[in-house]
């Protein structure tokens, strides 16, 4: 058997770790930076609980920010693949002027409404009073820090992720050694508590962004673009054929946002105690997706780059790879989820936290269930919107949200009368397993093999 038709070769083999082992240290990194933060609010009365409802706000809008990217870095990975690095430039430039308008809109709704936009998911005044305060001052960097993501798109799709991996470093550092400073009051700064908190985050996010402008302009990155570009960028057809492919993305991730928002509501009717844990518990779990995220990333950027080079043979192959990968690493992950639930939980726990932290743990071991099918949704998704299939992915992710998963939670709050959260979380993962059957089916249809660049 040659090496081009074996299960797996030290060509594809290399080019994974490639691309995904800069993409896994990164998040691993950020998320980690992510709960060194959570712990240090732990100290705030009602910190954890406060802060994950004001990140509903930015859950939201990178979620449907997440689609744009994802629509437009469909284009951008089959280019690289031709190594059309003039297409590349009018895609970033798109990218980016969606980008800014899609910021600024986010910023303002927190700047002006927060008290309105927190209502909608909790009615506990003492958690708004603490989001509220919290949400005003991250909301100013909220568009940085979606223009700094619109970069990491552009590198992950010509596949140079170790470059957005140096500037999250950097900037998660930032955010780290201010919260620490500015939430405490430590050598010259103030104590600010949860507005330190805040501003942290807003420092950063600019910081992170002026570093990717900076290093693109200075090491003249083959994708910059030049003002012809961004005019051409504006070109009809070549506008519509994107947003062809990028329109179901967006209003996938729209409506799966306004789910995720739904069941918070949901959470946090469960009681302020349930919704803390399950803060405490996604905190820690989100270590675990960072894997799967980073094989996503690869599928996309490999597959895409074999099917804008026609070669659908080897696109074939290499789906079939990022399939046993994917059930491999969906096993072990979970697994090691349900493992070290009490060791990775007691981190947050305090005086203040204390029944929250219990549920925590509980909760972890459904959400072992969930890493695992979640690592495996997330690997078809990627392969479907490497062949452009993006109004199947609405489909199969809104569309199985809002008909499984958010009826299944109304009848068990309104019906059933489910109060406790580990069991009410254990019967929603039923969403996820319909999304693996009907994606498994429709895989191997192979209708994802496709060339979409050939449309413009």
């Amino acid at each position: 058997m040659t090496r081009k038709n074996t299960l797996f070769d030290k060509q594809f083999l290399t080019k994974l770790l490639i691309v995904a082992g800069p993409v896994i240290i990164q998040q691993l990194l950020l998320r980690t930076f992510g709960i060194v933060d959570t712990i240090m609010v732990r100290s705030i009365e009602r910190g954890i609980s406060g802060v994950g409802l004001a990140n509903q706000l930015s859950n939201i809008g990178f979620t449907v920010m997440f689609g744009v990217t994802v629509g437009v870095g469909i284009y951008m990975a089959q280019y690289y693949g031709e190594r059309d690095y003039e297409n590349i430039k009018k895609s970033f430039s798109l990218l980016m002027f969606i980008g800014l308008i899609f910021g600024i809109v986010f910023s303002l709704i927190g700047i002006i409404f927060p008290t309105q936009f927190l209502s909608l998911f909790s009615k506990d005044t003492e958690v708004i009073s603490v989001a509220r305060k919290y949400l005003i001052i991250a909301s100013i960097g909220f568009t940085p820090n979606v223009l700094a993501f619109c970069y990491s798109t552009v590198y992950r799709n010509i596949q140079k992720t170790y470059i957005p991996l140096i500037f999250s470093i950097t900037s998660s550092l930032i955010n780290v050694v201010l919260n620490y400073f500015l939430i405490f009051g430590h050598w010259i700064f103030p104590e600010l508590g949860i507005k330190g908190a805040a501003i942290a985050t807003t420092v950063s996010s600019f910081i992170g962004y002026f570093l990717n402008v900076f290093y693109t302009r200075v090491t003249k990155q083959p994708f910059t673009p030049k003002l012809s570009h961004i005019k051409e960028s504006f070109n009809k057809i070549f506008v519509s054929k994107i947003l062809k492919r990028t329109y179901p993305l967006v209003i996938n991730e729209t409506f799966f946002s306004i789910g995720s928002a739904l069941y918070v509501v949901f959470f946090n009717a469960l009681g302020t105690d349930s919704y803390e844990g399950y803060q405490i518990a996604e905190s820690v779990v989100s270590v675990m997706f960072v894997v799967g995220m980073a094989l996503g990333t690869a599928v996309s950027a490999m597959l895409g780059e074999k099917l804008g080079l026609n070669e659908e043979e080897e696109a074939k192959r290499y789906g079939r790879n990022f399939i046993i990968i994917g059930l491999i690493v969906a096993i072990l992950l979970g697994g090691s989820t349900s493992v070290f639930a009490k060791p990775l939980v007691s981190l947050f726990r305090s005086d203040k936290t204390e029944a929250a932290a219990n549920i925590a743990v509980t909760l972890m071991y459904v959400f072992g269930l969930r890493v695992a099918l979640r690592t495996f949704v997330v690997l078809l998704y990627s392969v479907f919107r490497a062949g452009g299939m993006s109004r199947f992915v609405m489909l199969l992710d809104a569309g199985v949200m809002w008909l499984v998963g958010l009826p299944l939670a109304f009848v068990c709050y309104r019906f059933l009368k489910i109060r406790d959260i580990a069991i009410f979380y254990l019967i929603l993962q039923l969403e996820l397993v319909v999304r693996i059957i009907i994606g498994f089916i429709e895989y191997y249809r192979y209708r994802w093999i496709a060339n979409v660049i050939k449309e413009i």
